[in-house]
């Protein structure tokens, strides 16, 4: 049995590979974008509409929700970036191992 894959199934792969890379940072734009501007705009709305006494810790809270949302979206995009490179570094390996030159 060969344990080599052929070029047909390492082109294959390398394209999940990069669809998966590019849904996460597909993802990750949708989290900011929510963070940006919904999150914000809801925050805003709270603030100048909630005198009450637990407002300013929830503001709070909320802001604080805010600011991991966006680090999470920053993190996808880091998550994707390493997904792409680690595929392509795979991709190119596994074409000299079956003396594919690119």
């Amino acid at each position: 049995m060969n344990a080599l894959k052929s070029r047909k199934e390492i082109e294959i792969n390398f394209v999940k590979a990069c669809d998966q890379s590019a849904e996460l940072i597909n993802i990750s734009s949708s989290l900011y974008r929510i963070a940006q501007s919904d999150m914000a705009e809801t925050m805003v709305m709270l603030r100048d509409n909630w005198k009450g006494g637990s407002a300013g810790s929830f503001y709070d809270k909320t802001a604080q929700l805010r600011e991991q949302l966006m680090n999470n979206a920053q993190d996808l995009v880091k998550i994707a970036d390493h997904i792409h490179h680690t595929a392509d570094l795979i991709y190119r390996a596994e074409l000299i191992a079956i003396g594919v030159s690119n």
